[in-house]
C-alpha cells in the first residue's frame, strides 16, 4: 500500500479544484443555451445538475483549504 505523502494530496485536490470550476462553468453554459432554446424542462435539469456540482466544487475547496492547513502546520514544525 502506497501512502500519500500531504503535497501530493494537496496538488491532487487542487486539480479535483480545477476540473470541478471548469464543470460548473461548462454547466452553467449548457443550462443558459437550454433557456435560450426554450427549453425549459431541460434547463431545469439543467440547473438541478449545476446545484449539485456547484455543492461538490465548494465541498473540494473546503477539503483543499483544510489539506493545504495541514501542509502549513506541517511545514512549520520541521
Amino acid at each position: 500500500m502506497t501512502r500519500w505523502s500531504i503535497e501530493d494530496a494537496v496538488a491532487m485536490e487542487r486539480r479535483h479544484v480545477l476540473a470541478g470550476e471548469k464543470m460548473v462553468t461548462r454547466q452553467e453554459c449548457l443550462a443558459n443555451e437550454l433557456v435560450g432554446k426554450g427549453s425549459d424542462q431541460l434547463a431545469q435539469s439543467a440547473n438541478e445538475v449545476l446545484v449539485i456540482l456547484r455543492e461538490s466544487l465548494d465541498l473540494s475547496r473546503k477539503h483543499l483549504s483544510r489539506l493545504e492547513g495541514l501542509l502549513r502546520d506541517a511545514l512549520k514544525s520541521k
